[in-house]
């Protein structure tokens, strides 16, 4: 029989049995709970990428787009390599060669070899440089790291590819002790990878870093995951430099302002009209005569010009700069200048020609290009510019005064590459305008100087201004108001009105004198351009500093309009001006 003591201490034993149970589950619980999960997933499982592709880092970033992976090599298509690298090369699809220019070289690389020449130089390459697939042209990252700040490394399974450009300041931590990197900031979360102490590890921005005390973290090979914070040494800044040197495209630049007339020779008789354009003349530095022409759609150029000229010329103390224009309408400017092949062979005819006639430099004039033809002409300047830098050629290139219907002619470029941009301050109102007016207003020029100079280094610039003017004639018709012009240079212009009886005006806002008569022909107008009009113009170019000045053309002009094109009295006398401005109360 069972007593009543041994009934409680039975009943003891039962519960403190049942306790034990009860507090060995909940023990089992906070334990399994709380205990790190050790389960290990491979990187490659985590972050998958196809076979032929790669994952991108930069510096310690995730890069938007994969890299193209083949044969070992990571790749990136044209419109990647440009945005990332900031990367300058042409492609020419057609003719399968890519161009790299440099200061003073320029690297044809044929699409799908594994080599590029320099000069006489070749460097071979572990893979082809350059792939097509499609429509779609990718560039090898060891071609890249050739030309451009990059250095990286390729890492497999994953297939990711960190990417280290130019100089950075990085934030680094070091592992304490052994411990784990995981999938998320939990440590329950999986294991990337076990830490050795000492492993470096990079700081990544991200929303959840710093989460449950946890740092995201990338390793050294690309690797990214969360370790706990208490984990690490406190961050420390290390500065990552870079060797690397950018070509810089220099400039052939007079030390003088430049004062260039073009003088224009239609054929060769013309070249012995030289002596009486310069006789006399002490303030032309720069003689451009308009020799040269493109003349076929291979890149071939028609010539006449003459050595005796040039040596008669550089005789009286000027530089000459043959003009090439691309005038001939059965050639077509696109087909010449889209091909590298035709491209390489006007500028050998044109380095030849400046040889062979003992040149100092080449004046560009292409006009009326096309939209689709803007990049080509481009790197057309681009690669031409080196060939004149080897050969120690002034590259000048005439443009319209910027507007934003012809922004592809790019001039902020233009001013990177070539040595002068000389902007055409003129034909505000030209043959076709629909209503009369100032052939270049001194608003015109003004607004002209201020755009350009926002894009080209004011002294590369070279502000082109006429020797000429237009008389219009507006004549009432049964069909209605017709308009006609006639260009006139300088004296016949002056004549002109004086033969009308008419009486001249000074337009405050075109800086010209206007006058109007009327004919049996109907209404004429007249803006003049003459000594004041040109002064006016002359004095904002000296007020903007620029590189010099020039005139369409030699031959128009009244011969005492030289006096005025003098930079240092016009800057002697802005300065006079300026000192008796601040004298005035």
């Amino acid at each position: 029989m069972i007593t009543k003591k041994k009934k409680i201490l039975i009943t003891t034993i039962l519960v403190l049995l049942v306790l034990l149970f009860l507090a060995g589950g909940s023990a089992v619980y906070f334990i399994e709970k709380y205990k790190p999960n050790k389960e290990t997933v491979s990187p490659a499982e985590l972050f998958p990428t196809k076979a032929d592709e790669a994952r991108v880092i930069l510096w310690q970033t995730l890069y938007e787009k994969h890299a193209h992976y083949e044969s070992g090599m990571p790749y990136f298509d044209e419109a990647t390599a440009k945005d990332l690298f900031r990367a300058e090369f042409y492609i020419d699809a057609k003719e399968k060669i890519a161009t790299f220019v440099k200061s003073t070289s320029i690297v044809r690389i044929p699409l799908g070899e594994s080599y590029y020449t320099e000069g006489s130089d070749r460097t071979d390459l572990s893979a082809p440089a350059i792939l097509s697939k499609g429509d779609v042209t990718y560039l090898s990252l060891e071609l890249l790291a050739k030309f451009y700040d990059v250095t990286y490394e390729l890492y497999e399974n994953p297939n990711r590819l960190l990417l280290r450009m130019g100089e950075k300041e990085l934030l680094l931590y070091k592992a304490l002790k052994e411990t784990a990197l995981r999938e998320a900031p939990d440590r329950k979360a999986r294991v990337l990878r076990t830490l050795l102490p000492q492993t470096r590890l990079c700081y990544t921005d991200g929303e959840r870093n710093g989460e449950n005390g946890y740092a995201r973290v990338m390793t050294e090979d690309g690797i990214f995951g969360y370790v706990r914070q208490k984990d690490l040494t406190e961050s420390f800044y290390e500065t990552r430099k870079s060797t690397y040197q950018k070509a810089e495209f220099t400039h052939l630049l007079s030390e003088k302002k430049v004062i260039l007339g073009w003088h224009q020779v239609t054929n060769t008789a013309a070249n012995q009209t030289l002596t009486k354009y310069i006789e006399g003349n002490e303030k032309l530095t720069v003689i451009s005569p308009t020799w040269f022409r493109l003349s076929t759609e291979e890149g071939t150029v028609s010539s006449i010009a003459s050595l005796d000229y040039v040596r008669e010329a550089k005789a009286a103390g000027l530089q000459v700069w043959g003009l090439v224009d691309n005038f001939d309408k059965n050639v077509s400017s696109f087909s010449v200048l889209s091909s590298t092949k035709r491209r390489e062979k006007l500028m050998d005819t044109l380095i030849s020609l400046a040889k062979q006639y003992e040149l100092d430099g080449i004046n560009i004039d292409f006009e009326n290009l096309s939209l689709e033809t803007g990049p080509h002409f481009i790197q057309f300047l681009k690669e031409f510019s080196t060939r004149c830098r080897v050969e120690k050629l002034v590259l000048s290139v005439d443009d319209y005064v910027p507007t934003d219907y012809a922004a592809y002619y790019d001039w902020r470029s233009q001013g990177r590459y070539v040595d002068y941009v000389i902007i055409m301050a003129y034909d505000e109102h030209y043959a076709g305008s629909v209503a009369a007016g100032s052939v270049a207003s001194y608003p015109y020029l003004q607004k002209a100087v201020d755009d350009i100079v926002k894009m080209v280094a004011k002294e590369q610039v070279i502000m082109a201004v006429p020797f000429y003017t237009r008389l219009w004639t507006e004549a009432e018709t049964p069909a209605g108001r017709k308009l006609s012009s006639l260009a006139l240079g300088m004296q016949i212009a002056e004549n002109e009105v004086k033969r009308s009886g008419a009486t001249t005006s000074w337009d405050k806002e075109a800086r010209q004198y206007y006058a109007e008569y009327k004919t049996s022909a109907g209404l004429c107008r007249i803006w003049l351009e003459e000594k004041d009009s040109l002064l006016e113009k002359l004095r904002y170019i000296t007020q903007a500093d620029l590189g010099g000045v020039a005139a369409w053309r030699l031959g128009l002009e009244k011969k005492d309009i030289w006096e005025i094109f003098d930079f240092e009295k016009l800057k002697q006398a802005e300065k006079e001006q300026e000192e008796s401005l601040e004298g005035k109360p």
